[in-house]
């Protein structure tokens, strides 16, 4: 209860405005018991990333018979409880990345890495598939960074949120547009 309302806090207001005294008010637990579990913010916020795990898809990829639809699963994935509430959350820890390199770590090795494995498998079963050309197989590793970069740019330059219509335009007008060239 203590991580999850943790996440919670962090979707609805960011790291720089989550208090331990917060956390202990909406948990109605002592903060005292926080402080002898978690001794600052940032050990709290570490311990609610790493409690929920790697997105599923790691295990279970997505097969709905193409790579866009595929793509499109990732991202509608109901880990973190929903879209919205995962883009709020990863929105709410983007500034804590950059001022610690702690946070930043955990959420590379326990999010970002993760995703890149999976599009990386999504990018090579479309490949074994025949519906992206052989021709991009030595692309792929960069290729399978393109959404998890583009979300991290978005999220540490930009006011405005991330929206579902964000990644389906990277995914339509950049990862699927750099495999499907038009020839002029």
């Amino acid at each position: 209860m203590i991580l999850a309302s943790t996440l919670d806090l962090l979707a609805g207001r960011g790291y720089e405005k989550v208090t331990l005294d917060e956390v202990s008010l909406l948990t109605g637990r002592a903060k005292s018991t926080l402080y002898r579990r978690w001794a600052t913010k940032e050990e709290l916020v570490l311990a609610a990333v790493r409690s929920v795990g790697r997105p599923p898809e790691v295990d279970l990829l997505p097969d709905l018979g193409s790579l866009r639809e595929d793509l499109l699963a990732v991202i509608d994935s109901p880990w973190l409880g929903s879209p919205n509430r995962r883009l709020a959350i990863f929105a709410g820890l983007a500034s804590a990345t950059r001022s610690s390199e702690r946070l930043a770590a955990v959420v590379r090795t326990e999010v970002t890495e993760p995703y890149v494995e999976v599009y990386r498998r999504l990018l090579h079963r479309a490949t074994d598939r025949g519906e992206i050309s052989a021709n991009f197989v030595t692309s792929i590793p960069v290729l399978a960074e393109v959404i998890p970069a583009m979300s991290t740019h978005r999220l540490n330059t930009s006011h405005e949120p991330v929206h579902r219509d964000f990644f389906v335009s990277v995914i339509d007008n950049i990862l699927l547009a750099a495999l499907h060239p038009t020839r002029d």
